[in-house]
């Protein structure tokens, strides 16, 4: 990580901690601080559900392997609108899972489209985690950001998508017109709930 800055994030020693590196362009992103509110959102919800699942999250900024990443962010952007991850998909570069975490979440320069992507034939399963950059000063929302890195971080988490459009894992969604809970939060559904407590509790 020689030439970045590391800043400090959120430590836990949770039994079943899944590691997050937080790559970002630069200390002052305005995606940073809604980036580690999502994470907040999302650590306080696996203690409501009383599973031993954290995200532990280490912020690294202006990493040099910033732009191996985000050319493979931008190749499986690309794909993905044609085809899913399959046999054929090429292998997550090394830059990535040299990063050792499992889960990398990009605060990405490009004007791509935001996604969680598992990295193939990885085990145990990690995500690239891409937030797209702001497009216009009326789309630099930190209330939308925080939202878009919390659903992502909710694929990641093993959460599908939902077809009601006021919820957290909605799809489409309409974070701009639905109303936060008060977890500031647009809302889980009790089936999203129950998943998750059966996929992050050991049998």
């Amino acid at each position: 990580m020689m030439g970045s800055l590391v800043l400090p994030g959120t430590d836990f020693a949770a039994a079943a901690e899944r590691s997050v590196v937080l790559l970002v362009p630069a200390a002052d992103d305005d995606r940073l601080e809604p980036a580690r509110e999502a994470v907040a959102f999302w650590n306080a919800r696996l203690a409501e559900l009383g599973v031993a699942t954290r995200l532990a999250t280490r912020v690294v900024v202006a990493s040099p392997v910033s732009r191996a990443l985000e050319n493979y962010a931008r190749g499986v952007a690309q794909r993905a609108v044609r085809l899913p991850g399959g046999e054929a998909e090429p292998d997550a570069p090394a830059e990535i899972l040299g990063l050792g975490a499992d889960i990398v979440l990009l605060l990405s320069r490009q004007d791509i489209m935001s996604y969680a992507w598992p990295l193939p034939r990885v085990d145990p399963p990690r995500y690239l985690v891409v937030i797209r950059r702001v497009r216009a000063p009326d789309r630099n929302d930190a209330m939308v950001t925080r939202h878009v890195v919390a659903h992502e971080l909710g694929h990641a988490l093993g959460l599908l998508h939902n077809d009601l459009p006021d919820t957290l894992m909605c799809g489409p969604c309409q974070p701009l017109t639905a109303t936060p809970d008060e977890t500031g939060f647009l809302p889980l559904t009790d089936a999203e709930r129950a998943r998750l407590v059966a996929l992050h509790t050991d049998p």
